[in-house]
């Protein structure tokens, strides 16, 4: 009976393992980076983003730019008020751990189009 807890438990930590090291790191906008005028939905089109992977938003925090996570609704309505979370420090990560859709923007820059969604 022990062998068969040792053997699950170690079958475990290795699935855990394996799983974490599949996860995988995507620079929004890549070399271009977060900042207005670049096409996201084309560099979304362009990855395979999955669930527990990480999105890297690098930005100029000298710029009025920002990074929110928000609802469909405030995403539509281009506001970053109660968002999911908010940054303006020019640089932050965000691992996906919930699967659907994800909306993010950058407060007053929808027209700028700093604006994505992705399905994860």
């Amino acid at each position: 009976m022990a062998s068969s807890a040792v053997k699950f438990m170690a079958l475990f930590f290795i699935l855990s393992y394996v799983g974490s090291s599949l996860a995988a790191e995507h620079t929004v906008g890549d070399q271009l980076g977060w900042r207005p005028f670049v096409n996201y939905y084309s560099w979304v089109r362009s990855k395979s983003i999955k669930l527990g992977d990480t999105l890297v938003f690098n930005y100029d925090p000298t710029k009025d730019y920002s990074v929110a996570e928000v609802t469909q609704f405030k995403f539509i309505a281009c506001n970053a008020s109660d968002a999911k979370f908010f940054d303006k420090s020019g640089n932050i990560t965000v691992t996906l751990l919930e699967s659907g859709q994800h909306y993010f923007m950058a407060q007053g820059h929808c027209s700028d189009q700093m604006v994505f969604s992705v399905l994860v």
